[in-house]
């Protein structure tokens, strides 16, 4: 019996995983939609945009540091580390709040689609 109901709850758990697979959409411009489905969007937005202005900052450093005289390309070049360092934790920041939504989100589903799986086959 065990293996029986093993083998449904696999089957199910791949279906599941289809269904999942197909919520995440075409590609990654879908996945980081998923970022603003909770409560902190308001915050992902605020990522964002220091994101975008981190980048303005680092094409801004990177033009002065080829630009600079000799004895200032050092300051613009510490400059243009620090912010592409700063830009980098941002945007690993963004993909794991993403990736946190998306997994809560998937937990949730799973709860909600294992109890009624559970209470259908009469198992409690």
């Amino acid at each position: 019996m065990t293996t029986n109901s093993d083998d449904e709850i696999k089957r199910y758990l791949k279906q599941q995983s289809q269904e999942l697979d197909s919520m995440l959409g075409e590609g990654l411009t879908d996945y980081l939609k998923l970022g603003f489905d909770s409560r902190f969007s308001g915050l992902m937005k605020l990522g964002y945009a220091i994101a975008i202005a981190l980048s303005i900052v680092l094409f801004y450093c990177g033009y002065q540091f080829f630009t600079a005289p000799g004895a200032d390309q050092v300051f613009w070049g510490v400059l243009l580390i620090v912010s592409f360092n700063a830009q980098v934790a941002t945007k690993l920041w963004i993909f794991m709040q993403t990736n946190r939504n998306m997994l809560s989100k998937e937990m949730r589903m799973m709860e909600v689609r294992l109890r009624a799986w559970v209470e259908a086959k009469g198992l409690q």
